[in-house]
């Protein structure tokens, strides 16, 4: 059952990686940062998202297993 959270963490996390890289791009972008800056500032934000989701994708496993189907 965790590999099965796990795939659905790391789909979702892509996409809320990409929409955050997307969002982060575009507000950035007017403040006129370098594209160094700039690509630094937007990856870091994607791969917050990115682990976030995850993490709560394996907490939520962890919620359903221990309480839920004990």
């Amino acid at each position: 059952m965790l590999a099965l959270f796990i795939v659905v963490g790391i789909v979702f996390g892509f996409i809320a990686a990409l929409m955050a890289f997307v969002i982060t791009w575009h507000e950035y972008a007017k403040h006129k940062l370098t594209k160094e800056r700039l690509l630094k500032e937007t990856f870091k934000s994607a791969i917050f998202a990115f682990i976030i989701f995850l993490f709560l994708s394996i907490l939520i496993d962890f919620l359903v297993i221990c309480f839920i189907i004990k």
